[in-house]
């Protein structure tokens, strides 16, 4: 397979992908410490500190799918500026945080941003290019997002100083900072809108969505990658924090998953091609049990082997989430009719962020009581997510079976 390109992209969506990895520094620094800031600076307990982190992807759990309906009525663009707009407004917002109450407040708000963020971003890279351009661009943009998430890491840890605000309200300006550049590079880009020519009570709305069995069983997989995503990535520098672990290893080794995506996306693409897209998400399981495994094994570990187990298990994330990159989205938007893309990745994003949410604060609460049990929870269910992406694969429309 003769795999596209960087340059074989349309200049506005080289573009797009070229803000992604700012958008991303900003991100990757903000998200990586942000229960950090809350426990250790503004001395949140860590239990309420860990829901606070989790409102945020409950919120976006929540509104998702209003927000994929947004989409597909006013186009995915807009939807996205107005998501933007909303994340300027939160980012700037943390720095101002005191108590657990506005640490929620402010989650939420981004949350709400973020709903409307992802399906609309989704929803607009699949009307924009054509079914043969969808698993090059997921690739790329999955690769995108990953090494603007390492550089954020490593920005992040090299900008956080333990318990010093100052240092934190400089990551809080440089994610703001991230969401401009990324809202002025939008330009270029089609509306990714679909018009309708049917009246307003005869277009297709979410029981079109629910009537797509395959998919509706599809998400309900999609919580055990939720969940995996969410500890190894979201819940990892709060778990190494309290290992011991510096902030700018947790930097570090934050970046070692998003470089392992970067590296492995492009030969991932090429390697799927033509298999069977369920066992391929299967493997994305086995890489994150494989993980898991490894880090049910630090607490008991010096800290130093602690370290490199907890980078080898970035790793390992790194090489499932290539796959996902390669599969998961693309998978969606070939299930999905035009008219209601946004809805699909609503109901998909919905799923995701619930997901990383329950993660941070599951991880918070079980941590408080024992740091030895905590990673046997995602280990679990990825487990669990291995069985059940085999057996769907017995499920899966001719059409949409085989990586193009």
């Amino acid at each position: 397979m003769s795999t596209p390109g960087f340059r074989s992209f349309s200049p506005a969506l080289q573009r797009f992908l070229l803000a992604t990895i700012i958008n991303m520094i900003g991100s990757g620094a903000l998200f990586g410490f942000v229960l950090i800031y809350f426990h250790e600076v503004r001395h949140i307990p860590l239990g309420q500190a860990g829901l606070a982190v989790g409102a945020l992807s409950l919120t976006v759990a929540l509104c998702t799918p209003f927000a994929g309906s947004l989409s597909d009525h006013f186009g995915a663009k807009r939807v996205l500026i107005a998501g933007c707009l909303l994340s300027i407004v939160a980012g700037g917002l943390y720095a101002v945080v005191t108590s657990f109450a506005m640490a929620v407040g402010v989650s939420m708000l981004l949350g709400f941003a973020n709903a409307l963020w992802f399906p609309a971003q989704s929803a607009l890279m699949s009307l924009i290019v054509t079914p043969e351009e969808r698993p090059a661009l997921s690739a790329f943009h999955r690769a995108a997002l990953n090494l603007g998430a390492a550089l954020g890491g490593v920005a992040g840890g090299v900008l956080v100083r333990a318990g010093d605000l100052a240092s934190f309200r400089w990551l809080f300006a440089l994610n703001v900072l991230s969401y401009m550049v990324f809202l002025a590079m939008l330009r270029g880009l089609p509306d990714g809108k679909v018009e309708h020519t049917a009246p307003r009570r005869d277009r297709p709305g979410f029981e079109v969505v629910f009537r797509d069995t395959f998919f509706m069983r599809l998400i309900v997989t999609d919580v055990s990658i939720a969940l995996g995503f969410g500890f190894l990535f979201g819940f990892m520098p709060a778990y190494a924090s309290k290992l011991g672990v510096g902030k700018a290893t947790i930097g570090l080794m934050f970046m070692f998953g998003a470089v392992t995506v970067v590296v492995t996306q492009i030969p991932t693409l090429r390697w799927v091609s033509g298999r069977r897209r369920m066992r391929s998400l299967a493997l994305m399981n086995v890489w994150f049990v494989a993980a898991f495994a490894l880090m049910v094994a630090t607490p008991y570990l010096t800290l130093g082997l602690a370290v490199a187990a907890i980078a080898v298990g970035q790793m390992l994330g790194g090489f499932g989430e290539s796959i996902m990159g390669a599969v998961r989205q693309p998978l969606t938007s070939d299930l999905a009719p035009p008219a209601v893309v946004g809805r699909y990745f609503g109901l998909a994003s919905m799923v995701f962020q619930g997901g990383m949410g329950l993660a941070n604060a599951l991880g918070g609460v079980v941590m408080q009581h024992s740091m030895k049990l905590v990673w046997l929870v995602p280990l679990t269910l990825s487990a669990a997510g291995v069985l059940g992406s085999l057996a769907l694969g017995r499920r899966v429309p001719t059409h949409v079976a085989i990586s193009p």
